[in-house]
């Protein structure tokens, strides 16, 4: 017999309790021996020889009772038939500790019941057994169960977002290449619906893992690991899953928190902030802070935005955070936000027959708006290379509307040591791509100047690409553009894009910064090719500039610095689908990942049952708590019975 809850045997010492209340009820009367009732001495000794016995069987029952009592706390279960309670196992425990595992239900985390389940498995294992344990940090561990009981005990509920479904393709594969004849999966979740999101996306359902197909083919033939058997593989392990009972609680988190619009000039702007969570009649107090100063405040509601007006702000960057009154979820409560303020930039531009029509006019209207000064000698723009005197101007150069000109633009970048130069020209419509410049993501390109580089030429210095090739390049003080701004080559002058990506070109992109990146917590970013350290925390990380690196798993935001300039903020933020608590059925469970042996539980004792293949076992706590109702209804009839015959007497 083995026993799921064997701490519960301490009770065990309360079965001492009834033997010591008889002891102490022994009392024996004095004797008063009268004559006249010598004649009932016989029957006196037969009645007391009865009542003794009596005492005796109430008190076995009573303890017979308390041992039973405790038995079915501890959750015996015992083999259905002879040996051990299961045969060497590989089982994969994937527990899903992403952020919305920190929901509280019932005044506890939906992640502490999910890790008592996963202790309750780690202490049935044998040391025969496979083990690993997955988790939301996407690393699958192996190891005995007191290492993987301790990594359990240290799990909190983590920022990165835990895909269920390649989860378990991930932990079938480990279980199918361990080895073992017998294996299983186990997911401990919530079951968010959204976390099958990423594999439903692209098929029908989960892919299966190949290994475990091809062994499946192959009829391939794998000894059991440590019970020295041979037995063909089966195609895939079963699936176990458990959820907590209780329902998801209500929600509303910050999906998304954006400076509106992305680039600040001194005076007040906005922070955009969009709410997700449950649908209906649910709403929460929004408040914008930023440097530890309060802004606007609104009433928020799921699927819906908020606008926040941002306290007085001077150049420089500013950070803080969009806040919801606290909820059952408190993760995705407050979501980072990162604004730039910058004076704004002098600008000595070319007239309209160079730049067109649509850009000198938007020039107008940014110099009326006090977001450029023209006649500045800071930045040029033009279709010729100009940089102005000191060492921060920069000149912005765009193709000239005659090709006959590329040749002398090209002369002037080489003798300025500019690595690019203007190619052929392509007439080919492509959309833009560009993580650094979000102002031109997705705007058309009719016809382009291929921007070629010199060998060596550093390929960080590219911000923006169409069709694949360089469309936005910057090198040192000089940026390029490959098309001219006119309806003819792009859409971007017929758009509401066009103003603040002119803002964003002459403010930002020219100044040498990225503004502000996004990303999910562990999600890859691309960094700006003048990055050369990431501060997490009060250091700073080594990074190579226009590489691809790895978002932080703790929300915030994190300076970019060239030397001692910060040049962009990467703002890091939790998936706005860990706020969508919404539980996926039984049956989208089993569609998505079809070919598996799925079963889904919300009751411990019927995942305790299950585990281990069930291991031929049968579980007998209702049998005990059966068999002690039995023995206090017969512990009441017979001190019943007892006191009426004494009555009687």
């Amino acid at each position: 017999m083995g026993f799921l809850a064997p701490f519960a045997l301490v009770g065990l010492a309360a079965a001492l309790v009834p033997p010591l209340l008889h002891l102490f009820q022994r009392r024996r009367p004095p004797a008063v021996e009268f004559p006249a009732v010598r004649y009932l001495q016989q029957t006196e000794r037969e009645a007391e020889r009865r009542i003794r016995l009596q005492h005796l069987l109430l008190m076995l029952l009573r303890v017979a009772a308390v041992v039973l009592i405790v038995l079915a706390a501890a959750r015996p279960v015992v083999p259905r038939g002879f040996g051990a309670l299961h045969e060497p196992t590989a089982v994969a425990i994937v527990l899903d500790n992403s952020l919305s595992s920190g929901a509280v239900t019932g005044g506890a985390r939906v992640l502490d019941a999910l890790a008592e389940r996963a202790r309750e498995t780690l202490r049935e294992a044998r040391s025969g057994d496979a083990l690993w344990l997955l988790g939301a940090d996407g690393l699958a561990r192996r190891g005995t169960s007191a290492e993987l009981l301790a990594a359990v005990d240290a799990v909190r509920p983590d920022a990165r977002r835990l895909e269920l479904g390649s989860a378990v393709r991930t932990a079938a594969r480990l279980v199918a290449t361990s080895g073992y004849v017998r294996g299983e999966v186990h997911v401990l979740s919530d079951l968010q619906r959204s976390a099958f999101e990423e594999c439903a996306a692209t098929i029908a359902h989960c892919p299966l893992p190949d290994s475990a197909a091809g062994q499946s083919a192959t009829g391939n033939r794998q000894s059991a690991m440590g019970n020295g058997k041979s037995a063909s593989r089966e195609p895939l392990p079963p699936v176990l899953f458990y959820h907590p009972a209780a329902d998801p609680p209500p929600n509303l988190g910050v999906a998304e928190a954006k400076a509106s619009p992305p680039l600040w000039l001194p005076g007040s702007g906005a922070v955009t902030a969009r709410i997700a969570g449950a649908a209906g009649d649910v709403s929460a107090q929004a408040a914008l802070v930023l440097d530890g100063r309060s802004g606007a405040r609104a009433l928020a509601r799921a699927g819906g935005s908020v606008t926040l007006a941002a306290p007085r702000l001077t150049p420089g960057w500013h950070v803080g955070a969009v806040e919801l009154v606290p909820d059952e979820l408190r993760g995705d409560d407050a979501r980072a936000v990162a604004v730039r303020v910058v004076p704004p930039a002098a600008v000595t531009a070319e007239g309209e027959a160079a730049l067109g029509p649509f850009a000198r006019q938007a020039l107008d209207v940014l110099a009326e708006a006090g977001h450029v000064r023209l006649g500045g000698g800071e930045i040029s723009f033009g279709t010729t290379l100009r940089l102005p005197a000191g060492s921060g101007g920069v000149s912005v150069v765009v193709p000239p509307a005659d090709a006959v000109q590329l040749g002398a633009v090209n002369r002037s970048l080489a003798a300025g040591g500019v690595p690019w130069r203007f190619g052929p020209r392509v007439e080919r419509a492509d959309s833009l791509v560009s993580a650094l410049v979000p102002e031109v993501a997705g705007a058309r390109v009719r016809a382009r100047y291929r921007l070629t580089a010199e060998r060596g030429a550093d390929t960080a210095a590219v911000l923006a690409r169409s069709g694949g090739d360089p469309w936005l390049v910057r090198h040192q003080r000089v940026v390029l553009v490959a098309s001219r701004l006119v309806p003819e080559e792009t859409d971007l002058p017929l758009g509401s894009r066009f103003v603040p990506f002119l803002t964003a070109l002459l403010n930002r992109v020219a100044r040498g910064e990225a503004g502000v990146l996004s990303a999910a917590p562990g999600e890859a970013v691309t960094l700006p090719a003048r990055a050369r350290s990431l501060v997490a925390g009060d250091s700073g990380v080594a990074v190579d500039g226009g590489g691809i690196v790895a978002a932080p798993a703790t929300p915030g935001a994190y300076p970019v610095l060239a030397g001692r300039d910060t040049i962009a903020m990467l703002v890091v933020g939790p998936d706005p689908r860990e706020s969508e608590l919404a539980r996926a059925t039984v049956a989208e469970l089993r569609s998505r990942l079809a070919g598996f042996a799925v079963s889904v539980t919300d009751d411990p004792r019927d995942y305790g049952a299950r585990r281990f293949r069930g291991a031929g076992r049968s579980e007998l706590t209702g049998w005990m708590l059966l068999l002690a109702l039995g023995v206090l209804i017969g512990e009441a009839l017979l001190a019943a019975g007892g006191v009426g015959r004494t009555q009687r007497s």
